[in-house]
């Protein structure tokens, strides 16, 4: 599809509840008829946490660099294919630092459209919870400095004073979620909302159709 806007957006709500947005503008995947299995674009949210960092990369010509840590991203994606007019079969996949938090079958899930119709699934299929594990390898170097107490050369003698190996895991959870209704989606739908949720936190993806996007 040619044109698509995409656009990601993150809101924090009063209290302890949060939601994070994410939006896609993409033509109706009905309007090309000759395709039998119509997928959309995946909206992706990226979150951090104060808890999960690693350091930067040293750049292509460095062989060691001065830590500077930056948030681990958090890839939440979602997207769906239209089996048939009357299914929707939805991908969606969280990250989190805690296994209980990515394991989907923990979560509500609603589909609504502009409309006002609202579903919930009929089935949850394929879930699965795998943790990721970054690891890198850290050394403490010693320094020259000039008269003025400024930095001038890292000395290559890390080996001296070994460090253990720096590591991070978060645990990765996939379901597909299963709509079933007759008549559920046709290319008089303008918007698609799916809310996945527990408490204290939720994720809102949002299909929108426009027909002249492809032509921008």
């Amino acid at each position: 599809m040619l044109g698509i806007r995409l656009l990601a957006v993150m809101v924090a709500l009063a209290g302890c509840s949060r939601t994070f947005h994410g939006v896609a503008v993409q033509p109706n995947p009905l309007a090309d008829q000759n395709e039998t299995l119509r997928s959309s674009e995946k909206i992706t949210i990226v979150r951090g946490d104060m808890e999960l960092e690693m350091p930067d990369d040293p750049a292509p010509t460095q062989r060691a660099s001065l830590v500077h840590n930056h948030r681990y991203p958090l890839l939440n994606e979602a997207s769906f294919t239209m089996v048939s007019r009357d299914r929707l079969r939805f991908h969606v996949q969280i990250d989190h630092k805690w296994q209980e938090w990515a394991d989907l079958n923990s979560w509500d899930v609603e589909l609504t459209d502009d409309k006002g119709r609202s579903w919930h699934p009929e089935a949850i299929e394929h879930a699965r919870t795998n943790i990721i594990t970054r690891m890198w390898d850290r050394e403490r170097r010693s320094a020259r400095r000039n008269q003025y107490g400024d930095i001038v050369e890292i000395n290559d003698d890390g080996w001296r004073n070994r460090q253990t190996l720096g590591s991070l895991s978060v645990f990765r959870g996939k379901a597909d979620f299963v709509f079933y209704q007759r008549d559920l989606f046709s290319a008089n739908v303008r918007e698609l909302r799916l809310v996945v949720k527990r408490s204290g936190e939720a994720f809102e993806f949002v299909w929108r159709f426009q027909d002249n996007v492809a032509s921008e």
